[in-house]
């Protein structure tokens, strides 16, 4: 990974108002953090938007309200995914009730994987189930439309790690707005590159308001029973706002690094993850190459400019996953000698 870059138009935006926050003397709970949720929303579409201090919070706080609340201690997490996903479950007190399968043309769950998964449970079970569902690398999982109506029909609370998956879309639909409720990341590698943050998302007016309090330990109305401190500086919000309201720059900048990429790719028949087909419109947070049979590195060996695996570890059963895939660098503002450099070697794949 280069160095994290930012938009010119980011740093001006935050230098210039960075002194109204010491001036209004609002450090904590003011106007930025109000205007960073509604313009998550009207870039989303969601009725709700809480800022939190990670995507990771987001998720704890979300599975402890589903826990204490509705009464769902059960949740299925998918086998490919971040290993903070899988500790996040007991730290909210809930039960790692099993991994969903994966396929390698798009590091997600097909539907069937999810129902084969479910259907593994009583009717009486399902009343207690919530799968964690991650995007990965920058799209959009193309069954979440069949996966979130089975769901539904089936009593099944759906939460969306939509750590990867910020400003993308499918059939123009956001991320984080298919299920329950959503999480997005702004950590420093994400599409939205803030250093820290979260964004929780939801349709849900009942569970957004929740989400709301519980961020504050619902100090005011004092009748939640569960919460946290897990809030966003004004400082941090105001420059999470500075940075993503120049989202649509970063991903065009980002795809034009990708369209080269692909070029070479559908001329030299290496398979990658295409992020505009079938009603996908990505973020190229991740641009990914992977084999079906055999792993990366022996079926493109000449390929040497590489940021590893999206992960390079398996929660289970998910090792052909692991070894047959590779992320290209890309990110908002490379150097285009490392474009370069990775065209070179993928023309000689």
């Amino acid at each position: 990974m280069g160095m994290i870059k930012i938009p010119k138009k980011s740093i001006d935006f935050f230098n210039s108002n960075l002194s109204d926050i010491f001036e209004t003397g609002f450090l904590a709970e003011g106007k930025w953090n109000k205007k960073l949720s509604e313009l998550i929303k009207n870039i989303t579409g969601a009725s709700k938007a809480t800022p939190t201090n990670s995507n990771g919070a987001g998720i704890v706080a979300l599975l402890t309200i589903y826990r204490h609340i509705y009464k769902r201690t059960k949740v299925l997490v998918q086998s490919n995914t971040m290993y903070g996903v899988k500790v996040m479950v007991p730290a909210a007190g809930c039960e790692n009730s099993g991994y969903i399968g994966c396929q390698i043309n798009t590091l997600m769950p097909s539907f069937d994987d999810v129902k084969q998964s479910v259907t593994k449970f009583s009717k009486k079970d399902r009343k207690e189930l919530i799968i964690l569902l991650s995007h990965i690398g920058g799209i959009i999982n193309p069954d979440i439309e069949k996966i979130s109506a089975y769901c539904l029909a089936n009593d099944v609370i759906l939460i969306e790690d939509c750590a990867h998956s910020f400003g993308a879309t499918l059939f123009n639909k956001h991320s984080g707005l298919f299920g329950n409720a959503g999480v997005y990341s702004f950590y420093a590698t994400k599409a939205i590159p803030a250093g820290e943050g979260g964004m929780v998302v939801t349709h849900d007016d009942e569970l957004g308001k929740i989400i709301e309090k519980y961020v504050i330990y619902d100090r005011f109305d004092q009748k939640l029973q569960i919460g946290s401190n897990i809030r966003i500086s004004e400082i941090q919000a105001l420059f999470t706002y500075s940075v993503a309201k120049e989202w649509n720059e970063i991903i065009l900048n980002k795809e034009k690094i990708s369209k080269e990429f692909k070029s070479v790719c559908i001329d030299r028949n290496i398979q990658y993850i295409d992020q505009t087909k079938n009603g996908q419109n990505g973020n190229y947070y991740k641009f990914i190459v992977y084999h079906d049979k055999i792993p990366i590195r022996d079926a493109y060996p000449q390929l040497h400019t590489l940021t590893s695996s999206v992960y390079d570890y398996c929660l289970c059963n998910c090792n052909h996953i692991i070894s047959n895939h590779a992320c290209l660098p890309i990110w908002y503002g490379q150097e285009k000698n490392i474009t370069d450099k990775v065209v070179l070697e993928l023309s000689k794949s």
